[in-house]
């Protein structure tokens, strides 16, 4: 008797990334039109072949991922994330065999911080949190525990929520902060135990946001805020680089984001007090992982072509600060604050 052929189950790659159809808009439920096909991890190396659509409802225009990724295996998009290395990414990287790129890096961040564009930096690391009267702060998605150890500096009592073991281990080690592993909604967090809840980055990775955003506003104090930041998917940055646009990052995107979207999530959780608003402080970052991805996902290894790449990422930050001024929906980054 011949042995059972393998089913497709069976021939899967360990790192095959599982998905289901996704074919009607998670807030508005119009079905969507595609935008892109076929898109790739190119940065971190996650498996996979992804779709993006776009709701075409006029009052909606959500972007999301159909297929959509499994909850179950989403974690294996993350194995080669940037949260697991031992030093920061791209714009932060260290001195050594940059040469000229550094002296220059170093002149043109002396000229920023005469500019607009540093101070909104500063408040952007912050979340906003300036001017808020410290407490209790959760960051949701913290990550390597960096943010949390600067809010901690200035006052904050600080918790942190996540869901990668890697990060939430660096976060502890280093930083010495206390980070729950696991969903949110698994913390065992008090009613109105904080005063202010942030995520950066962190709400185009989940798969229910509205879920994510209620929990929050049953976390806050009566009158804390809560400050999240996203991909602008109406961005100028999106415009110009279209699918290598680094806002996407299939898979690891679930959805995308406008200021319009963004006041829909966060009405249907039940925040009655919010704005929105976005920023070009990071577009010299976006540009130059869009760069990144349009070439396929590999830096530069020669002083040169590091040298080019970086004079163009400036060059970006420049042009898309301007286009802000006259367009103040255009900045890379959407933010929403919301207050219980």
């Amino acid at each position: 008797m011949s042995s059972p052929q393998p089913s497709l189950l069976d021939q899967r790659s360990p790192d095959q990334i599982g998905s289901r159809p996704c074919p009607d808009c998670y807030l508005c439920g119009a079905p969507g039109v595609l935008l892109y096909q076929g898109l790739k991890d190119r940065l971190f190396g996650a498996e996979g072949s992804w779709n993006l659509k776009r709701c075409p409802n006029s009052t909606c225009g959500l972007l999301w991922l159909d297929p959509l990724p499994i909850e179950k295996d989403i974690g294996k998009a993350y194995a080669e994330y940037y949260t697991h290395l031992n030093c920061p990414q791209d714009g932060h990287k260290s001195r050594k065999g940059w040469g000229g790129v550094w002296i220059f890096r170093l002149l043109y961040d002396s000229l920023l911080r005469a500019t607009l564009i540093s101070c909104e930096r500063k408040r952007l690391t912050l979340m906003y949190l300036d001017g808020v009267p410290p407490g209790r702060v959760l960051d949701v998605g913290c990550g390597d525990g960096s943010r949390l150890a600067r809010l901690l500096s200035l006052g904050w009592d600080v918790r942190g929520q996540e869901m990668d073991p890697k990060a939430a281990a660096r976060a502890r080690q280093i930083y010495d902060v206390r980070v729950h592993l696991g969903p949110l909604d698994e913390a065992c967090y008090g009613q109105g135990e904080f005063d202010a809840i942030v995520m950066n980055h962190v709400i185009e990775h989940v798969h229910d946001p509205v879920r994510l955003l209620a929990e929050c506003v049953r976390l806050l104090k009566k009158g804390g805020t809560l400050v999240a930041v996203t991909p602008n998917d109406e961005s100028y940055g999106h415009k110009r680089f279209r699918s290598s646009w680094r806002g996407l990052e299939p898979p690891r995107h679930i959805h995308l984001f406008s200021q319009r979207t963004l006041r829909q999530l966060a009405e249907r959780a039940g925040f009655a007090h919010l704005d929105t608003w976005t920023t070009a402080a990071h577009a010299e970052v976006v540009a130059c992982g869009s760069l990144d991805v349009l070439a396929g996902g590999k830096e530069p290894t020669n002083l040169g072509a590091r040298l080019i790449r970086r004079l163009l990422s400036l060059q970006y930050q420049l042009r898309w600060q301007l286009a802000h001024l006259r367009d103040r929906n255009s900045g890379e980054e959407c933010v929403l604050k919301a207050v219980s």
